[in-house]
């Protein structure tokens, strides 16, 4: 019988299967990591999987000892499958909406862009990176493209050994190079999704569908 770290685990394969099985599946999983980008694919992964609405997830002792709230009685923790170790585990993770208030207690900043701040932001970029654009998001899809093809300078040679079994597997080093600089449009989609740009985001998936 399976245990219950692979359970979840089995959770994370058919999920990664399903959020690939079409753009739109793909789109709402990036709009929940988008969310939580300060999380590793897997754990995004994880957390879609169980609740895709999540907006700021935190472990039980963070929430209680440091933020000062306490996690709501019932709650259902979301599960992340570590296997950092000699087996794999679970520790779970608790989304602000699972939890209350007390007399100090701390509430996570969570950003949001708001018109005024785009010139800035803008300018901050183009001072960061040397990308001028017309709008926000033709900036920051010019700067997903740069990021993502000096990634791929550094480590591309790392992809071409660990293809082994994936739809990768019969592709040539240039074609592999072509799908993995694909990511651009993924990237740019999340930074404008957590942006709150949403018209932008339309037509963007519009044009790259």
């Amino acid at each position: 019988m399976a245990t219950k770290a692979q359970m979840y685990a089995q959770m994370a394969d058919h999920a990664a299967v399903q959020l690939t099985s079409s753009w739109n599946e793909w789109m709402r999983f990036l709009d929940t990591a988008s969310r939580l980008y300060k999380y590793p694919f897997h754990d995004q992964l994880m957390i879609y999987a169980q609740r895709p609405d999540a907006t700021a997830c935190a472990e039980y002792d963070l929430w209680n000892d440091k933020m000062g709230r306490y996690v709501r009685r019932g709650s259902k923790g979301i599960a992340l499958v570590d296997d950092s170790g000699d087996r794999t585990r679970l520790r779970y993770v608790f989304d602000i909406s699972d939890t209350g208030t007390r007399p100090h207690s701390r509430t996570p900043w969570l950003w949001k862009m708001e018109e005024r701040h785009i010139d800035s932001i803008s300018a901050m970029l183009e001072n960061r990176y040397g990308v001028r654009g017309d709008d926000l998001g033709g900036q920051l899809t010019e700067i997903a493209r740069r990021l993502t093809g000096e990634y791929w300078a550094d480590n591309g040679r790392d992809f071409l050994y660990i293809v082994d079994d994936s739809f990768l597997e019969e592709y040539d080093e240039l074609n592999i190079e072509v799908q993995f600089k694909a990511a651009t449009v993924s990237i740019a989609y999340s930074l404008m999704s957590r942006c709150g740009l949403a018209p932008i985001c339309t037509n963007f998936v519009a044009a790259n569908s």
